[in-house]
């Protein structure tokens, strides 16, 4: 059985930032821990599960797509979402769905092309209730 270890142990409890450096313009550069390491290798080999399917044959899949817009996988780059969806011949919120979904699941961050927790509650705001009548 492994012994528990303490969390200063740990390559990432043992950083500590310079402030001064991010004040006179010195380049830092964050250790690259084992962790990192790993979750930027799996990162990579999500990319190409993503490649591989798309490659054969699975490309009109919303799935795929949504997932590829939630990590940001390469062949998102360049079309939206709406675009993606005409070729598919769905919705553009069917694929948001399930991005958002997967993020959900899976606790990653969203990627650059998707919107911001506070853009979706800005939404939600000003554009929730559009099509409804107030009752008299």
């Amino acid at each position: 059985m492994q012994d528990e270890r303490d969390a200063a142990e740990f390559d990432e409890a043992s950083y500590t930032v310079d402030f001064a450096a991010h004040c006179d313009g010195t380049p830092t550069t964050e250790p690259i821990t084992s962790h990192r390491r790993a979750a930027e290798s799996m990162m990579h080999t999500l990319n190409h599960f993503l490649t591989f399917f798309a490659a054969h044959g699975y490309w009109r899949s919303r799935t795929l797509w949504g997932v590829a817009f939630a990590l940001g996988h390469p062949m998102t780059a360049g079309r939206s979402m709406l675009e993606v969806a005409r070729d598919l011949g769905c919705t553009k919120q069917a694929i948001s769905k399930v991005a958002t979904n997967y993020l959900n699941e899976t606790g990653l961050p969203p990627s650059a092309a998707l919107k911001t927790e506070q853009a979706k509650n800005t939404y939600k705001k000003t554009n929730g209730n559009r099509n409804t009548q107030p009752a008299n």
